[in-house]
């Protein structure tokens, strides 16, 4: 059965199968995006489970210019990205309460944590439209679904990703010599 059939089930009658078969049909591919994503099983359950809930809340104003995975996987990648989020203000905040560690391994802990606080300010810098592309190449997507999550089309997230990565070597090209 179509999604648009499987959509306008549980839009007309609330039929929860349709919604459970339109969903399940993403279900496994939508975890894997997220785990590459995030790394981490629960936090990809979590933010699955999350996608899913807002995508049922927003069904009603689904519009059918995308297609339905895309659209479901820029809902999964926003809940990854809120995840990202809150891990990066726990780390913060547990770096500020815990002081520094001066062992040998903490030093080169600490020169990576630099580089990498250095990257993700230069990311930082970037247009949203530039980010999200790295963000999501970051894990290992392919262009042609990141072009199908964004809708852009492949040219422009290429163009995208060439300009990114010229602009972060302009911005680290200090920190990495």
């Amino acid at each position: 059965m179509e999604d648009s059939v499987l959509i306008e089930r549980f839009l007309r009658s609330g039929d929860l199968d349709a919604a459970e078969e339109l969903l399940g049909r993403y279900e496994q591919e939508l975890y894997n995006y997220l785990r590459q994503m995030l790394r981490h099983s629960q936090d990809s359950e979590d933010a699955m489970q999350e996608a899913f809930a807002r995508a049922l809340r927003a069904l009603p104003r689904y519009r059918e210019e995308s297609h339905f995975k895309s659209w479901l996987f820029r809902i999964g990648h926003n809940e990854g990205l809120r995840i990202i989020q809150r891990r990066q203000r726990t780390v913060l905040q547990d770096e500020i309460e815990g002081g520094a560690d001066q062992s040998p391994d903490a030093s080169t802990s600490a020169e990576l944590a630099e580089r990498a606080k250095a990257l993700h300010a230069a990311i930082e810098l970037l247009p949203d439209h530039q980010r999200e592309v790295i963000a999501l190449r970051q894990n290992d997507i392919p262009f042609k679904e990141i072009a199908a999550i964004t809708g852009a089309p492949i040219g422009t997230v290429l163009a995208r990703m060439h300009k990114a990565k010229h602009r972060l070597r302009t911005l680290l090209e200090p920190i990495l010599q």
